[in-house]
């Protein structure tokens, strides 16, 4: 998620963002734990949760972050072959609906759950 809403004073929009991106979690949470309760499911749930509380906290955005990196010195390196390869095996033990990118301007691997961004991973030196 990219907006900090609550720092603009917009709380529609932030409540809005912040219940969509939680239903992405929990409709890809319920499909990588094929609707099973379970202990594990809990506890990822409830961690999801406690980050959508502290948002502003942990709300960089992959722009941001990279910008971050960036300026205290860190340089971007490419993801190897290898290592996407592994990553899309994967993602296709659990559901059809994952989908990976890698973005070439910033180098990020990026999931992305039915269409929508969820998360990106990068690597620094």
């Amino acid at each position: 998620m990219d907006c900090s809403c609550s720092k603009c004073g917009d709380f529609a929009t932030s409540f809005s963002h912040r219940v969509e991106y939680l239903w992405r979690f929990l409709d890809s949470t319920s499909a990588a734990f094929k609707g099973r309760e379970s202990d594990e499911r809990r506890v990822m749930e409830g961690e999801a949760a406690k980050t959508l509380t502290n948002l502003d906290e942990t709300n960089e955005g992959k722009e941001k972050w990279c910008e971050r990196m960036r300026r205290v010195g860190f340089v971007e390196e490419v993801f190897g072959e290898d290592t996407i390869n592994k990553a899309r095996t994967l993602l296709r033990k659990y559901d059809s609906n994952w989908e990976r990118r890698v973005e070439e301007k910033d180098w990020c691997f990026c999931l992305w759950w039915k269409g929508q961004p969820v998360s990106f991973c990068s690597l620094w030196k």
